[in-house]
């Protein structure tokens, strides 16, 4: 006898990060000033090839299974912007506390802002609003994921989009006084240009964990 079932198909809720991925100098130098901030701060977030230095354009919560479907509609879409001279402008942080977060700021053009609202106009047919904890790569050592990145992921097109979009490279957290030394001392500013746009699984702190798609080239 053919079994019917009557149960609607399971739909799984991501969060993804459609991102610019670095080349080789620009990545390094992340990953350099993350290891450096996590001997100062070992609590800081871990980047490396789990956790990939990154330009975010846009976060946002999707069904698992639309994503071959969002992959074929950025097709192509990389060649707005992968001849574009990128600066990696500050080392940015808050100076007004004893610990802070740090990023390198990337300076924004037209093309980055470009790019940014055609992914977002892109991604809206696919977009969903019931994400939830489940919905990000799991912390390995089973901590929550934390309530900041879980209001940060619905509120991206609205509160950090369009004239608030602030590209960047998240680095880590690190004492301030730690911090004065590494924008002094090692920063280094510099003219790069995006590796690939590819799209990845959301973990904890906005950090970009597995590969879920990118551009073929």
């Amino acid at each position: 006898m053919l079994m019917i079932s009557c149960n609607p198909e399971k739909k799984e809720v991501i969060a993804i990060d459609v991102l610019l991925t670095l080349p080789e100098e620009m990545y390094a130098q992340a990953i350099h000033l993350n290891e450096l901030m996590i001997e100062n701060y070992p609590k800081s977030i871990q980047l490396d090839e789990n956790h990939i230095p990154h330009i975010t354009l846009l976060q946002c919560f999707v069904h698992k299974k639309d994503i071959p479907s969002i992959g074929e509609s950025l097709e192509e879409l990389f060649s707005m912007i992968k001849d574009e001279a990128l600066v990696a402008q500050e080392f940015v942080y808050s100076k007004d506390t004893d610990e802070s977060f740090a990023m390198i700021r990337v300076r924004n053009s037209i093309v980055l802002i470009e790019i940014h609202e055609k992914v977002i106009e892109l991604l809206k047919p696919f977009m969903v609003k019931n994400g939830t904890s489940d919905s990000f790569v799991q912390n390995p050592d089973g901590n929550p994921i934390n309530e900041f990145t879980l209001a940060y992921v619905p509120r991206f097109v609205e509160s950090y989009s369009y004239e608030n979009y602030d590209p960047h490279i998240s680095i880590g957290v690190a004492k301030t006084d730690f911090l004065d030394s590494l924008a002094t001392d090692v920063f280094e500013g510099t003219v790069f240009q995006p590796k690939n746009l590819s799209i990845y699984w959301l973990g904890d702190s906005g950090t970009a964990q597995k590969l879920l798609w990118e551009e073929k080239k």
